[in-house]
């Protein structure tokens, strides 16, 4: 996840670490204290010295690894590029920092099916949401993409990224012609 500095900063983060590779690889009623504690290396008690509870310990888990994805996702992408170009490179983008990072991903999904994303509120999305708004208005601006509600555009941006990459859980590997073309019927469900 992210370089820590203090003793105590990379206890929290191996717990955080942990949970999430729990969840990925197990589901989410897999991860109980003993099980995070265990795969973490440290003793049961020491999970409540960083967090209240386990439900705390996900929610914060959750919350950085969908920072993480969506800042790695962002690095290094032109800002100052037309619009439906930068969209596909944002998408694809996107899917290849789940790609390089399937348990994230896993974990994610899980976490987004269960009772604690409520009780998340919602902290996790605003990067994705900022990001994919900004691009919204400077394509509408630009009189390239249709004026739609952003969580529609939202769900047309990441529902493709989640079945490709579903589909790669389970073995198959898309060819770049593939994701290409996936970039390209996103920007379509955008375009004017």
């Amino acid at each position: 996840m992210t370089a820590v500095t203090s003793p105590g900063a990379a206890t929290r983060e191996k717990l955080m670490q942990a949970a999430a590779r729990i969840v990925a690889r197990d589901g989410l009623a897999a991860a109980t204290t003993a099980a995070i504690a265990a795969e973490a290396g440290v003793a049961e008690g020491t999970l409540y010295r960083h967090f209240e509870s386990k439900d705390d310990l996900l929610i914060a888990a959750y919350r950085q690894m969908k920072q993480e994805v969506f800042l790695n996702a962002g690095e290094g992408l032109d800002t100052s590029m037309a619009p439906p170009e930068r969209l596909k490179r944002t998408w694809r983008a996107i899917y290849l920092a789940y790609r390089a990072n399937k348990d994230a991903f896993a974990f994610g999904q899980r976490f987004a099916e269960s009772a604690l994303a409520e009780r998340e509120g919602g902290e996790a999305g605003r990067a994705v949401a900022r990001m994919v708004g900004d691009l919204r208005k400077a394509g509408i601006a630009a009189g390239d993409f249709k004026n739609l509600p952003p969580d529609l555009l939202g769900s047309l941006f990441m529902a493709p990224i989640a079945y490709l990459l579903k589909a790669e859980l389970k073995g198959r590997k898309w060819t770049d012609a593939e994701l290409d073309a996936a970039a390209d019927s996103v920007l379509a469900g955008w375009t004017k």
